[in-house]
């Protein structure tokens, strides 16, 4: 027989009343205790934290008034649906994404930046390189697989020295984003020409088709790609 566990509905309630004056903007000192005024600092403290750490290029953007700001509105206005602590990058990214003023570029930023983000705490194992000759022969029915972690991402400027630089054409400027063997993140920029051979790749995994589908690339330029592309760890054999 299996027995099912509600939440009393006391405890329900006494949450939902906890929660909205943690929210509050004017918190009464009479109706709380000390206590209950630290943890609320440091909820405020640790989600400008995670605004800090996780998004640095776009809190550069801003004002410290502006950051302060933007963390009380956080609390003040924002339902997390995901409260858990590695869960707030995802809560800030939704909650920013819904202020007024923000141009293309700031939200590219933003979603740039949480995607390292992502990849950094992927669950993913990423497998050991293997040492291949990559020889024709071995290829023939060989299989070519993603890094588990890979996202890529196109950015409407380049990611150079820590920072963002805008060109004067418009075009996008792409990048694999990807932890390795060592659980280091890499950032790698790459051509739009990777990202199509990345992408058939991810739709068939046999290097023999992709092979025989390329026809504007040479075997050879092809198989020098994959060699590179593997010792990069962006694939695995």
């Amino acid at each position: 027989m299996s027995l099912r566990h509600s939440v009393p509905d006391v405890l329900i309630t006494q949450t939902s009343i906890f929660s909205s004056r943690l929210r509050a903007k004017n918190a009464i000192n009479g109706e709380s205790s000390s206590g209950f005024f630290i943890y609320r600092e440091i909820v405020r403290e640790n989600i400008h934290g995670v605004l800090l750490s996780v998004f640095p290029l776009f809190c550069l953007r801003l004002h410290e008034a502006d950051i302060h700001e933007l963390v009380n509105d956080f609390i003040y206005h924002h339902n997390a649906t995901q409260p858990e602590f590695h869960q707030i990058a995802t809560e800030l990214l939704v909650f920013i994404r819904q202020q007024d003023g923000l141009s293309a570029n700031d939200l590219a930023l933003l979603e740039y930046e949480w995607l390292l983000y992502a990849v950094e705490i992927d669950d993913n194992d990423v497998p050991a390189p293997k040492k291949t000759s990559l020889r024709s022969a071995e290829l023939h029915n060989a299989s070519v697989i993603w890094n588990p972690t890979l996202k890529i991402v196109g950015l409407p400027f380049c990611i150079g020295e820590g920072k963002q630089e805008y060109e004067q054409a418009s075009c996008l400027h792409y990048y694999a984003i990807y932890r390795k063997y060592n659980n280091c993140l890499y950032r790698k920029k790459i051509t739009s020409l990777d990202v199509q051979l990345l992408h058939q790749v991810k739709e068939d995994e046999s290097w023999a088709g992709i092979l025989l589908n390329r026809k504007t690339e040479s075997d050879e330029s092809l198989i020098k790609w994959l060699r590179n592309k593997i010792k990069e760890e962006i694939l695995f054999l």
